[in-house]
């Protein structure tokens, strides 16, 4: 018994990946037909402009503050237009006073985006200047836009882990489907066969055993013949009929044997009016 249940799981766990797998197959050969994109990115350099002083100290703060700048709504409305909507982000460099500005691109848009993080430390410097009524900091590209070595979309590796998890899901909520359905199925079979047995073998009423018992007592009494049960009812079966002992004599030999003469027609007479009187 713990043999089958542990051959069980183990087919049950085969058969999971296996779905999975097969998802998997199938997501990543869908995913290579998908538009592809690139990763373009730059990086902005934030330094103190040496008025006032004190913008030296607030150097570390205020390169946090320019990533919050990039990411607001009203600066991407007033300078990014329509491809704010393919930018992934802003972040300070760790250790740095450098902002990381990145977007996606499909390839025959990737100079637009470059050209567009170019723009972005002089469109910071106005928006800080209406902001800060002065110019305590300035904004500065450091080096050239940089463009990723390979497609950032749709990403190969992580959709087809999404499609081997995803299979298994399924298999799992077949699975478990399957077994719900499974107890009503046995139930409706046993439920058949206590109906058939009990058509099959119905049971003999006492009145009917006694009525054959008492037509068989009868039947011993009337011939020595036996009762039945044939299709559950009674039938009487009649008994051999005894044969004639052999050595009985004939009648034509006790006729020819016997000395007896023919009776006169006065005896038949009288024979006849004593039978009418009820003598004999």
């Amino acid at each position: 018994m713990e043999s089958s249940k542990n051959f069980a799981v183990k087919d049950r766990i085969t058969h999971a990946i296996f779905t999975g797998a097969a998802v998997m197959l199938v997501v990543f050969v869908v995913s290579l037909f998908l538009p592809k994109e690139w990763l373009v990115s730059g990086k902005v350099v934030v330094f103190p402009s040496g008025q006032p002083v004190s913008a030296s100290a607030n150097l570390l703060p205020e390169t946090g503050n320019t990533a919050e700048i990039i990411k607001s709504a009203s600066f991407q409305k007033a300078n990014f237009a329509d491809q704010s909507a393919s930018f992934a982000g802003a972040k300070v460099m760790k250790n740095s006073s450098m902002v990381l500005v990145k977007f996606r691109s499909k390839e025959s848009d990737i100079q637009a985006y470059e050209d567009l993080i170019v723009k972005i430390p002089g469109q910071v410097n106005d928006y800080a200047r209406d902001l800060y009524s002065g110019s305590p900091f300035k904004y500065k590209m450091a080096g050239d836009p940089e463009i990723s070595a390979s497609p950032v979309r749709p990403n190969l590796l992580l959709n087809a882990i999404l499609g081997f998890v995803a299979g298994i899901i399924l298999y799992v909520i077949y699975a478990l489907g399957f077994e719900s359905r499974e107890p009503e199925v046995e139930g409706g079979e046993v439920e058949i066969e206590e109906s058939k047995s009990e058509i099959v073998s119905p049971e003999i009423k006492p009145e009917e055993s006694e009525k054959s018992a008492s037509a068989k007592a009868t039947a011993d009494k009337i011939g020595g013949g036996k009762v039945d049960l044939i299709d559950g009812r009674p039938h009487f079966v009649p008994g051999k009929k005894e044969a004639a002992p052999e050595n009985l004599p004939f009648v034509d030999e006790m006729i020819s044997s016997s000395n007896m003469q023919e009776p006169s027609d006065e005896e038949v007479k009288e024979r006849l009016n004593r039978l009418m009187r009820g003598e004999l």
